[in-house]
């Protein structure tokens, strides 16, 4: 029973596969394994990278995959949905964000790690470290992005939105390091995390991602 639900299933074997890597990240983090040591390496490399106007950029990318900008992302798409009857989609997308934040805040409390970093020029930090909150909430969002709208997407734009939903995690993972505020541990902890928790909740609500832009149209 167990081995057909997972062979039918491809969204959860992506939240397992995703799951997994997750509690082996965060098994490491508290027992300061090979890759807690190679998160100094990371942090001390990433020092090198700063310039005044390198700083400046980055800081404000980062703000572009914070909780208050995360929110307001939210009101406008969910206006959107609202207005073309997309009740289910709705429901999906909520459960994704809520339920994302709601793993990231309780597990930062109960781990407890210090940031590297509280402070980077004009940049200011509060908080724990591990999972990085930017990181799981960016992840989140443009993967329920791309499993809502893509199959709504023409295919000659397609390429675009899917590098879209690529670029736009990976530019706020890659500001966390650099900012010095998130080890490489952090911000890999809260990507599996994001994927994990949006990949269990298509499983739930019947998405399909992999399979549902067959039906658009050429």
């Amino acid at each position: 029973m167990i081995k057909e639900l997972f062979a039918e299933n491809i969204e959860l074997k992506i939240a397992l596969i995703s799951g997994i890597f997750f509690v082996l990240i965060l098994l490491d983090v508290i027992n300061e394994g090979a890759l807690f040591h190679f998160d100094t390496v990371v942090h001390q490399w990433s020092l090198n990278w700063h310039t005044l106007l390198g700083d400046k950029i980055v800081f404000a990318l980062t703000h572009l995959g914070d909780l208050v900008t995360m929110l307001i992302y939210s009101v406008l798409l969910t206006v959107l949905m609202y207005r073309k009857k997309m009740w289910r989609e709705i429901r999906f997308y909520w459960v994704g964000m809520v339920g994302s934040a709601a793993l990231f805040s309780g597990i930062k409390e109960l781990v407890g790690r210090t940031r590297p970093s509280s402070f980077i020029g004009e940049f200011h930090q509060h908080g724990y470290s591990f999972p990085s909150g930017h990181s799981t909430m960016s992840v989140t969002w443009a993967l329920l992005l791309f499993l809502i709208f893509s199959p709504r997407v023409p295919r000659e734009y397609l390429s675009l939105f899917t590098i879209f939903c690529l670029f736009f995690p990976m530019m706020i993972i890659f500001s966390r390091i650099y900012l010095g505020v998130h080890y490489f541990s952090d911000v890999a902890g809260g990507m599996t995390l994001g994927i994990f928790w949006v990949m269990l909740a298509a499983w739930y609500y019947g998405r399909h991602p992999f399979t549902a832009n067959t039906a658009n149209p050429s």
